[in-house]
């Protein structure tokens, strides 16, 4: 508990005084807010003086909650704002940026200190917008748990050990098919068949197809570590591993992983959808006519939430079974 007050806290002293120097036109607005650049968030096409008073808001939201929660007094109705602002700002509000960032940051890291890389390219990546896309991931993550903490708060009859693992076998059936179709269309487009394109939009994007197929076996990888949310390999070490083997797996651990990859895939695939029903380019040119290159990435908030549904299951059924 004492992590996510802090983080909210913080956060909304120093971003109600930076929401409201935005309103008002001052420098650092990390938001596009009309000029021409990269974002693609909720708040990149509105004026500077609209996102900063909805920031300067959020904050004041985020104050409330945080001394309510530290009060002990944390009720229903603000834990539920808090939930809907927390959601805002960790899943609605962001782009592919959280994903692009969280994704790339490890590689580049490595690559790095096996020299392949120069510290600059980790620099460029750490600009100023997609830190505070971070920065917000972060606070509505901290919302989310107060409110989600203060509504359950032993009040609400938990789900029996039968049905967390039903919901959740449904929940990863969803969040396993979505990565699977997604890989097929991409390794497919990588061994030379136009799985869901035509030819010639497979020949116009062939130099592409290596990075496409990496992030398809990036997907079956997290396909494979889902089904373990229903599966005794995700509640026991298996015996390859060294050390942990035979272990129970703590609860916590394949939890919060999967929430941690729910909220960027959730977040992408919302911003992908605001996209295509505005009529603007989802992929290489051209890709609007190719039902494979832009329809996989409609279904990823779907692919996000059933993924998170399921982690919450495992988790349910982990501590009922824990206590007997």
């Amino acid at each position: 508990m004492v992590v996510p007050v802090l983080i909210a806290g913080v956060w909304s002293v120093s971003y109600l005084a930076l929401g409201l120097l935005w309103a008002l036109g001052g420098p650092g607005y990390p938001f596009d807010a009309g000029r021409a650049g990269v974002g693609n968030t909720l708040l990149d096409p509105v004026p500077a003086a609209v996102g900063g008073g909805v920031l300067a808001v959020s904050a004041l939201v985020a104050a409330g909650v945080a001394v309510l929660a530290v009060r002990g007094s944390l009720s229903r109705a603000p834990a539920v704002v808090a939930v809907v602002v927390g959601v805002g700002l960790a899943v609605v509000l962001p782009d592919v940026r959280i994903m692009m960032t969280a994704g790339y940051l490890p590689v580049m890291l490595v690559a790095v200190l096996v020299g392949q890389a120069e510290f600059s390219l980790i620099a460029s990546m750490l600009t100023w917008p997609s830190v505070n896309l971070l920065i917000l991931t972060a606070v509505g993550v901290s919302l989310m748990v107060l409110g989600i903490r203060a509504l359950l708060g032993g009040h609400g009859r938990p789900f029996s050990v039968a049905g967390a693992l039903r919901i959740g076998r449904y929940a990863t059936a969803v969040a396993v098919a979505v990565p699977v179709v997604y890989a097929v269309t991409r390794f497919g487009w990588f061994l030379g068949v136009p799985v869901g394109i035509s030819d010639e939009f497979l020949a116009y994007i062939a130099e592409i197809t290596p990075i496409g197929a990496g992030l398809g076996a990036l997907a079956l990888i997290g396909a494979g570590l889902t089904v373990g949310l229903v599966r005794p390999w995700g509640e026991i070490w298996p015996r390859w591993v060294p050390f942990l083997r035979g272990r129970p797996i703590p609860a916590r651990l394949p939890t919060c992983s999967a929430l941690a990859v729910s909220l960027p895939i959730t977040s992408a695939g919302l911003m992908y959808v605001r996209k295509k029903l505005s009529g603007e380019q989802v992929g290489p040119a051209g890709a609007g006519d190719e039902l494979g290159a832009w329809l996989p990435e409609m279904l990823w908030p779907l692919w996000g939430a059933a993924l998170a549904v399921a982690a919450l299951a495992y988790l349910s059924r982990r501590r009922q079974l824990a206590h007997g």
